[in-house]
């Protein structure tokens, strides 16, 4: 069970004199219940590749893979991609259109074949996990909430599909530190129950604390591909991507120069805190 992404390429405006190569060659896999976080600065091709992995542009070349299957073949049953594969674009609350709550995460339902109960029974479910009380919400007009529960609202409609895959593109842009907290909690929570998560974010912070494996593009091509501790070991590299690494990384580094014997895989906090507390109890640092 796996994402295969293989020598894909994809061009904007090909043959004008606006051609674009928004994709060069890109070869990856991401596997079953992974969570993965894409970096890269603007315009790199993070978004044209989530498009692509979710069948909503055409690429120019090479494959796309669910499960084994090619997305893009003639004979392939998009209904199933649909199925599997869920997509929360950046700013969600603005995709919001229906009167209600209930009738928004429903939406996605329409035509799945499964009976009123049973949608029923799915909203229930998919706005409880998003940590909401179906009785308060489900009449209430979703447009007059919170940024960070309008949010969580597009995500339950995402997720009453129950798909096996979630991507997220920046999901917590423009949210506060509470909203970004309990959305990236509510994201973690899924991942340990098994599903894929692929997120894009500028923020080094998050994809430190919470992604398994960073993915970096760069003008189209993969850059980099490792675990956070791996990427942000190398602080020039990311700075040479127009990329920063985490807050943990930028203090270990400053510690460093001061001569404290922080390891350059600490990146988050509790690594950068571990380190620390293990140099003051062995009685400090190497002056």
């Amino acid at each position: 069970m796996s994402i295969e992404i293989r020598s894909v390429c994809c061009t904007y405006g090909s043959g004008t004199p606006f051609e674009t190569k928004a994709l060069k060659n890109i070869s990856l896999t991401i596997e079953k219940g992974e969570f993965v976080g894409i970096m890269g600065r603007t315009g790199c091709g993070k978004s044209t590749l989530i498009q692509a992995i979710a069948g909503l542009i055409p690429i120019s070349g090479g494959q796309l893979l669910l499960d084994g299957e090619d997305i893009n073949a003639k004979s392939y049953d998009r209904s199933v991609l649909r199925r599997k594969l869920g997509i929360v674009f950046q700013y969600p609350e603005c995709q919001l259109f229906e009167q209600t709550v209930e009738r928004d995460v429903a939406f996605g339902l329409k035509h799945s074949g499964l009976s009123n109960n049973e949608v029923h029974d799915r909203v229930k479910w998919a706005l409880s996990v998003c940590g909401f009380d179906y009785d308060k919400v489900c009449k209430l007009s979703p447009l007059g909430m919170s940024g960070g529960e309008k949010r969580r609202i597009a995500i339950a409609g995402v997720l009453a599909v129950k798909p096996e895959y979630l991507i997220l593109d920046e999901p917590i842009a423009g949210l506060d530190p509470l909203g970004r907290a309990a959305f990236l909690n509510l994201v973690t929570g899924l991942n340990a129950e098994g599903m894929t998560i692929i997120m894009i974010s500028h923020n080094a912070d998050c994809i430190a604390e919470y992604a398994r494996r960073i993915i970096v593009l760069d003008n189209g091509e993969l850059a980099a591909d490792g675990t956070p501790q791996e990427l942000f070991a190398d602080a020039d590299k990311m700075r040479a991507l127009h990329l920063g690494v985490s807050r943990s990384r930028e203090l270990g580094l400053m510690l460093t120069e001061k001569g404290f014997d922080i390891s350059p895989a600490a990146c988050t906090y509790d690594e950068l805190f571990s380190a620390v507390y293990g140099i003051l109890k062995g009685g400090g640092s190497d002056e």
